[in-house]
């Protein structure tokens, strides 16, 4: 099986008319670590959901010119479109729980700025989470990229729901002056674009503390309670020790069903990976 190669943004309404450009990093990697030639065959991926089967043209330092030889559209995401909203661990935590959300298919990521969280997430971190994002779809052979969208704090999180739900029931639905500026800083106009109106969305809040202080069930329970397989879920996984009980009783209380993921108390990239794959799962 061929690695596969990115094209980037810039380049991509080159494919229209059946040719492709590699720069930079990716066409230094394959002219150099993979040996790749004129006339050699590669597969590409712009990160929609295309494969894209070329045959390499010309090679210069940084650039590789390619014919579209095939372009394949193969829908390889999960049933349930997830969204993992999660307070970062911290260092090679970080990197590992992103190749693995990436492996299962997780939609979109966000990290959490949560009451006791102790990673900040800025640009520089969003952007490092990118390119790792892009690594591991490369290795897993996963055709549309995990988005990677900037922090949000759990004070915003009914906005972002607001965001979600005019998605879901009213498109034309004016959003509120908090939801608005949310919208403007995550750049929203293709935010839960896999929605369509009236699809079921699933929001779930996880808390390691088992012992049903705020109502939490088992996962099976919970989709049993919640009578169908959602379209789609957002997950909220806390930082290290756990979300305060305020913020448990805030999502509750604002509609999100809180979950019991055993009587372990799992690290937070463990516990999103869990939680991910529960879902990814579902059919």
């Amino acid at each position: 099986m061929s690695e596969l190669f990115y094209i980037q943004p810039s380049e991509r309404a080159r494919l229209k008319d059946g040719v492709a450009t590699l720069l930079d990093a990716e066409a230094r990697h394959l002219t150099r670590v993979m040996r790749k030639k004129v006339g050699d065959q590669v597969d590409l991926f712009d990160g929609s959901g295309v494969l894209y089967h070329c045959e390499i043209t010309a090679v210069a330092r940084d650039r590789v010119e390619l014919d579209v030889l095939d372009t394949i559209e193969e829908n390889r995401e999960p049933n349930v479109a997830v969204t993992a909203i999660v307070a970062l661990p911290k260092g090679d935590r970080q990197k590992w729980a992103i190749e693995k959300l990436t492996e299962l298919g997780v939609t979109r990521f966000i990290p959490l700025q949560a009451e006791r969280a102790d990673v900040q997430c800025d640009a520089d971190t969003c952007e490092r989470l990118r390119r790792q994002t892009l690594e591991a779809s490369k290795q897993c052979r996963r055709l549309r990229l995990m988005q990677i969208l900037p922090a949000v704090a759990p004070k915003e999180l009914p906005a972002l729901v607001e965001i979600l739900q005019r998605r879901l029931h009213d498109q034309e639905r004016p959003l509120s002056t908090q939801a608005q500026a949310l919208y403007a800083r995550l750049n929203a106009d293709d935010l839960f674009h896999e929605f369509r109106p009236g699809d079921d969305v699933l929001r779930i809040v996880a808390h390691p503390i088992c012992d049903g202080q705020f109502g939490q069930t088992s996962f099976s329970t919970l989709i049993r309670q919640h009578g169908q397989i959602p379209r789609g879920a957002l997950i909220l996984i806390g930082p290290v020790g756990g979300f305060s009980d305020a913020e448990v009783a805030d999502a509750v209380r604002q509609g999100w069903a809180p979950l019991d993921l055993g009587k372990q108390v799992y690290r937070v990239e463990t516990a999103a990976i869990v939680a991910a794959a529960l879902l990814t799962h579902l059919d």
